[in-house]
């Protein structure tokens, strides 16, 4: 095909990917019933802010949700409001601010962290980190269609 640049064979995998592309959307799939979900973290008692709460239902797409500074939360799946129907999972995590060194930090740049004040030791986690993984965590919440009756409140411990 000379003047266009393309070759019929990239015609070919162009017009095969925007097939795929376009018959892989999700206008075929229903999509999952979500109901409002919303609820409080708190750690000793004491909200926590800035931590990710996930809720994995066991079949259906995961919805998570980030704490505020009075350790709120509300849970969003797929960009939509809400939580999957049903038994859920729940998960918390909160990274580490302020971890120690870092592989790419230059001596310099550690010096200069000791002189600071700073430590190198990687910072502690600031919630147990068995909250953070599905395998461990304790919690569970039921999503049912009644969003009023959505609301969690999760106490971690030691």
């Amino acid at each position: 095909m000379a003047g266009t640049g393309i070759t019929p064979h990239w015609k070919w995998i162009v017009g095969l990917f925007l097939f795929a592309a376009v018959g892989c959307g999700s206008e075929g799939t229903p999509a999952r019933k979500l109901a409002p979900a919303k609820g409080v973290v708190k750690y000793k008692g004491e909200p926590i802010g800035g931590a990710t709460v996930l809720f994995s239902p066991a079949e259906g797409t995961p919805g998570n949700g980030m704490t505020d500074d009075a350790g709120n939360f509300v849970i969003t799946t797929g960009g939509r409001a809400g939580a999957e129907l049903g038994k859920c999972k729940v998960m918390v995590s909160k990274p580490a601010a302020g971890a120690g060194a870092r592989p790419d930090m230059t001596p310099k740049d550690m010096e200069e962290m000791i002189k600071a004040g700073k430590s190198l030791a990687p910072a502690k986690d600031p919630i147990p980190t068995r909250y953070a993984t599905e395998k461990t965590s304790p919690l569970e919440a039921e999503i049912s269609s009644d969003g009023e009756s959505n609301v969690f409140e999760f106490n971690l411990v030691d």
